[in-house]
């Protein structure tokens, strides 16, 4: 037995043999007491109010518990520490009871571990006559209890070393229980009513379907934000199980937490850069694609309806070239915000390049779900946007595909919604078209046409043919021709305009055709100067896509000068909404430069457009060309006088097109017209029939 030293040893023995305590009463109480401890069948003593060995059982002898200690010596030696002797004092003088482990060496030389209990021997509210002291072998106990305290311990310090909470909810009674977490991730981890109170609203909706799908005694593990009332961003991991009680049923929640708040801004900065566009932050062309097929896993496991939107801003290039890159970068910004404005949160908006963006509409229940927001986007899209002090709008075609047919191929769905963006641009832009199935096949014939347009300007099958334009005022000579298109198709002889006018709508073929028209009128023009004949003037059209470059008014001088055709022998063809559409300042100051160099501005198809009268001011323009589909209805006599005689007293002549009888002639003769063409005179003619017509020309 471990023994106290012999400083331990105290003088002051409790009461001094006086009072109660040492009366007779009491002392024949702790006689008595002493002869049923030495008949108790376990390990026991008795010792008196001045803490002497009275009594010891028979099994306190056998276990060799203090066997020195003898009737009358002073007990605490052997059966407590100094650290023991104030609460053996407590124990003795006021009745506290209290406990120690005892540490004894067998017979064998083993050491045994031994609880001893201490306990007033008391009658009522008197004061104690002895103290009795029990004794029992909780060897196994104690080694497995310490082996728990520090199984306990070295789970607390990984706990915390790695940031990591253990929680234990009482299912039954709802007791929290935690282990070894920093006080902040426990504070957040506690809940009043519902575990699932300490998520973040955004995220709990999707943490309450995943809990609500998991089998009971099945692990679960799932991240998400914390409910923190100040507002900060903390993640969690956390590993989840229900306990099973007896019953069967739940009766405890054990879970693992652990913050990855670091983690996860690590994932999502890399995550950005691999998923997100730099300069609008949306999802990008590679998380377009993952969250596409999301949709098309949902629609064909559970046959969910959802949406797929493309946009494009309209003339975006010009915007680029005219007002620079940071203009440009600033639309795509302000566009990405108003698309995040007009669809809802959980919506996908995605730039997928340059000005290419993308939604993926999810859980819809039909089209107005999905028109629904596009009209509020192109109610945002007519605000001015402000840059650099300067304001401008833009607009954007939209084209938009609806899956909801179970039997469908979703994946057609991004070739839909491009085919209705396609129709939306050939509509004239500015608008949004909702894809239906006719629409493939047209955008299929529309695309096999621009090939072969393609194919035919390389083998040169493109031509001109030049109708007269007759002065009807000073003697009906023929001033000049326009230059009109025609293709030689190898197969299908001449076509007119009209069978590829898509050509003339695709941005890249209408520069080639113009290009063409430029030069080979020119061309054309110098061979007629060469032969002698005197052709007046020959018109060109231009297209807007021609004035986009802002170096057109240059292009066409050098083309001049190289062909050797003097200025004033061509004259430009424009229409009203090339005047009125983007740009207007770059066609502004372009034929200001052609015109004050000699070339002749003629505005086409006025009153087809929006010209206004400030507009024809704001342009130095010579002609105005009646469009034809006023010259051949009756019913708009009153507009072609209006028309000759509004450019009458703006000093300009005014030139009818589509003159086919000699009535709609002698009309427009009778109002003061200048100029006219059409079929009454001659129909398009190929470059090599001018000279001879111009020599039977009679007027």
């Amino acid at each position: 037995m471990v023994k106290s030293t012999a400083q331990a040893r105290w003088s002051l023995r409790a009461g001094s043999g006086q009072g109660p305590a040492g009366s007779e009463p009491a002392a024949t109480r702790a006689a008595h007491f002493a002869d049923f401890v030495r008949q108790m069948p376990f390990a026991a003593a008795l010792l008196d109010t001045d803490l002497c060995l009275m009594a010891v059982s028979p099994a306190w002898t056998a276990e060799a518990l203090a066997p020195e200690l003898r009737a009358g010596d002073d007990a605490r030696e052997g059966l407590v520490g100094p650290e023991d002797e104030v609460s053996l004092l407590r124990c003795v003088r006021d009745g506290e009871a209290f406990s120690r482990y005892l540490p004894v060496l067998d017979a064998t030389g083993t050491q045994r571990i031994w609880r001893t209990e201490f306990t007033a021997c008391r009658e009522s509210a008197q004061p104690p006559f002895a103290v009795m002291v029990t004794a029992r072998d909780v060897t196994g106990y104690a080694e497995a209890t310490l082996r728990a305290e520090r199984d306990q311990q070295r789970l607390r310090m990984a706990l915390e070393m790695d940031k990591l909470l253990v929680r234990e909810l009482d299912l039954t009674t709802g007791a929290l229980t935690f282990v070894g977490s920093t006080p902040e991730l426990e504070a957040f981890c506690r809940f009043e009513n519902d575990p699932l109170d300490i998520v973040h609203p955004d995220d709990r909706d999707r943490i309450a379907a995943a809990v609500a799908t998991r089998p009971l005694g099945e692990t679960g593990v799932y991240e998400f934000r914390l409910n923190r009332p100040d507002g900060q961003e903390t993640w969690v991991r956390s590993a989840s199980r229900t306990v099973a009680g007896p019953n069967g049923k739940p009766e405890r929640l054990v879970n693992l937490f652990k913050d990855i708040t670091d983690r996860r801004r690590q994932i999502e900065a890399v995550e950005s850069l691999a998923f997100r566009d730099a300069l609008t932050g949306l999802p990008n062309r590679t998380l377009f694609q993952h969250r596409f097929q999301e949709a098309v896993t949902a629609s064909e496991r559970m046959g969910e309806m959802f949406g797929l939107i493309m946009i494009d801003v309209d003339h975006f290039k010009d915007i680029n070239d005219t007002l620079g890159h940071d203009a440009g970068d600033a639309l795509l910004k302000r566009l990405a915000d108003m698309l995040q404005h007009a669809f809802r949160s959980n919506d996908t908006v995605a730039r997928l390049g340059g000005d290419e963006f993308a939604v993926i509409l999810r859980g819809l229940h039909g089209e107005a779900d999905m028109l629904r927001p596009i009209q509020v986007l192109q109610t945002l899209l007519e605000r001015p946007i402000e840059h650099a002090g300067r304001s401008f709008t833009i607009s954007a075609s939209i084209g938009a595909a609806l899956h909801g047919d179970p039997d469908a191929d979703p994946t057609h769905m991004v070739k839909n919604a491009d085919i209705a963006l396609y129709r939306a641009k050939d509509e004239g832009r500015n608008r949004s078209v909702l894809f239906q199935p006719s629409m493939r096949s047209e955008l299929e014939q529309r695309i096999e046409l621009l090939r072969d347009v393609r194919a035919g300007i390389e083998a040169k099958e493109f031509v001109l043919f030049y109708q007269p334009v007759v002065d009807v005022r000073s003697g009906g000579g023929v001033v000049g021709f326009e230059a009109l298109m025609r293709w030689a198709h190898p197969e299908q002889g001449i076509l007119a305009p009209f069978r590829f006018m898509a050509a003339f709508e695709d941005q890249d073929l209408s520069l080639k055709l113009g290009d063409v028209a430029l030069e080979t009128a020119l061309c054309q023009m110098r061979a007629w100067l060469d032969a002698g004949v005197e052709f007046g003037r020959v018109a060109v059209n231009i297209s807007s896509v021609q004035f986009r470059s802002g170096r057109l008014a240059e292009e066409i001088q050098e083309r001049l000068d190289r062909w050797g055709v003097p200025c004033e022998r061509l004259t430009i063809e424009v229409t009203e909404n090339v005047y009125m559409g983007w740009g207007t300042d770059i066609v502004s100051n372009t034929v200001r430069k052609l015109h004050d160099a000699g070339v002749m501005i003629a505005l086409d198809d006025f009153g087809t457009g929006y010209a206004s009268l400030a507009n024809l001011r704001q342009f130095p323009i010579d002609r105005l060309k009646i469009d034809k589909s006023f010259v051949q209805n009756t019913e708009d006599e009153a507009i072609v006088k209006a028309v000759i005689t509004l450019g009458s007293s703006m000093g300009m002549k005014v030139v009818a097109e589509g003159v086919e009888d000699q009535a709609q002639l002698d009309s427009l003769m009778q109002h003061g017209c200048d100029q006219v063409q059409g079929y009454h005179f001659s129909r398009p003619m190929p470059p090599t029939d001018v000279p001879g017509f111009l020599a039977g020309f009679t007027g």
